[in-house]
């Protein structure tokens, strides 16, 4: 019971922590510091850290019967993997974005990584995600296998009480289906493989650095974490469900320590950059998004264009000017 209060305060002030930082970003999201973080892309990493703190608190609640447990088991997938894919799958777009953008060796247009297309890539995460589940939860409950199952609790084994000795064995509920392997198998599978390509493009733009927008490197730490927090989640559901108080215990603190660090590190940097420069006179224009990335370059060539038209023709009307004062009509051409 201590534990159950114990998480659910930590993950109610991590759903505090959450809101005053989308407060803070909607407040501030015509200041250039905060434009040029993509304030839209950070809004949905908002809303999945607020659907990984609920699982939190749904992990914890205690399972005293088994229509309670059948709802936690059959709750907790869903809750985990849309809030993984919407939290994190921004994270793994913007390390994709970082590396486009300071590596143009493939030719990749910034276009591509405009606010809306990015948020169109977690949207196709999330779907994917929901299709699993319901073939999932479709397929299980036509085999009328998602219920769960009774075991040995292995954190308190048999005791023996009294002049009857009479013996005490303790069982919790874990969540039992054939399909439950595959299914774990499926949803970290494929996650498993865009955190390695997080991790092998964080690791290769280690040492990009903006002047007033760091945000490279805030991404890159994100991924450091969000790879060790899926380790953890993934290791403990299959070797401490058994374990009535270790596995919340674990996954729990991993889900609440990931979660507060990504949004730490999303949303603090914006908050203490934005008290050191109110206008952002130290962002450096290169480090923006796609959408304002281009809209810079393409206003920069638009007024070089502009600026050499000028010469020209003021090249054009000193030559003018030279010829029709030049004695004889000497030819300048030559």
């Amino acid at each position: 019971m201590g534990l159950t209060v114990v998480y659910m305060i930590l993950a109610a002030a991590g759903l505090v922590f959450t809101t005053t930082c989308l407060v803070f970003m909607f407040y501030f999201r015509k200041r250039r510091l905060i434009r040029l973080s993509s304030p839209n892309l950070n809004y949905i990493i908002g809303l999945g850290a607020i659907v990984l703190y609920l699982n939190v608190i749904v992990l914890v609640i205690p399972a005293k019967s088994e229509n309670v447990a059948t709802v936690i088991c059959n709750t907790n997938p869903w809750l985990i993997s849309l809030g993984y894919s919407l939290c994190y799958g921004i994270i793994i777009i913007k390390m994709i974005r970082v590396w486009v953008l300071f590596n143009r060796t493939f030719g990749f247009k910034t276009s591509l990584f405009k606010d809306y297309l990015m948020a169109l890539f977690v949207l196709s995460l999330a779907i994917i995600d929901v299709v699993i589940l319901l073939t999932y939860t479709a397929t299980e409950a036509v085999r009328d296998n998602l219920g769960v199952k009774l075991t040995a609790n292995r954190e308190l084994p048999g005791e023996t009480f009294g002049a009857t000795a009479e013996y005490h064995k303790y069982f919790l509920y874990v969540c039992e289906s054939d399909g439950q392997v595959v299914l774990y198998a499926i949803l970290f599978g494929y996650k498993g493989i865009l955190q390695v390509l997080s991790l092998l493009l964080a690791f290769r733009t280690r040492n990009v650095k903006v002047k007033g927008l760091d945000d490279s490197v805030y991404i890159a730490a994100s991924v450091y974490v969000t790879s060790i927090v899926l380790t953890v989640i993934i290791i403990s559901t299959y070797t401490l469900r058994d374990y009535v108080n270790a596995y919340p215990a674990v996954v729990g603190m991993g889900l609440l320590l990931g979660t507060t660090m990504i949004l730490g590190l999303v949303f603090i940097p914006r908050i203490v950059g934005l008290y050191k420069d109110p206008k952002g006179e130290t962002v450096s224009t290169f480090a923006t998004s796609g959408q304002n990335d281009e809209a810079e370059q393409t206003k920069s060539g638009s007024d070089m264009e502009n600026e050499l038209k000028k010469l020209r023709c003021r090249v054009i009307e000193l030559e003018t000017t030279i010829k029709s004062h030049a004695p004889g009509g000497v030819d300048l051409s030559t």
